[in-house]
Parts: structure tokens; sequence; C-alpha cells
């Protein structure tokens, strides 16, 4: 296994054992209102809610950037496999 996969799961059972502290801890209903309805959630379901929307926020918000910055590499690998190429021939 390679040390960056090593330390994602690492770092998964982590963020795992910290998420089962939290909702054994967390079991209290708390009220939630929303646009059209109510309802009485466990306060561990609403935080670990909280949690994943935040996350997806900024994956989305992110992703542009990213995408950019591959679209840009791609480019320049072909514009330095043109150059290799011409060198290679002259």
């Amino acid at each position: 296994m390679k040390v960056k996969g090593l330390l994602i799961l690492i770092a998964i059972l982590i963020l795992l054992v910290i998420a089962s502290f939290i909702g054994s801890y967390n079991g209290h209903l708390v009220s939630l209102h929303y646009l059209i309805a109510k309802s009485e959630i466990k306060l561990s379901y609403v935080l670990a809610a909280s949690f994943l929307l935040g996350v997806f926020v900024c994956l989305l918000s992110i992703l542009p950037y990213i995408l950019r910055l591959k679209w840009k590499m791609a480019l320049v690998n072909r514009q330095n496999k043109k150059l290799q190429q011409r060198n290679t021939d002259s």
C-alpha cells in the first residue's frame, strides 16, 4: 500500500472515531424548522448532515479551479511534446 493511501485510511479512521464520539454524546432531540415543516431530529444527525453539506459545498466551489488547472496542464504537456518532437527531428 502506498503512503498516500495509508494516510487517507488513517484520516478516515480518525474521522470515524470522532464521529462516533460526537454521535454518542449528542443524542438529544432538537427541533428543526424548515420552510414547510418542523421535525424532531437527533443532534448528531443534524451535525453530520451539516458537516456533509459543508464538504459538498466546498468541493463544488473548488471544482472549477481544479478543472482549469488540469486543462492548463494538458495544454502545457501538449506544447512540451511538440517541442520535444521538434528537437528530435532537427
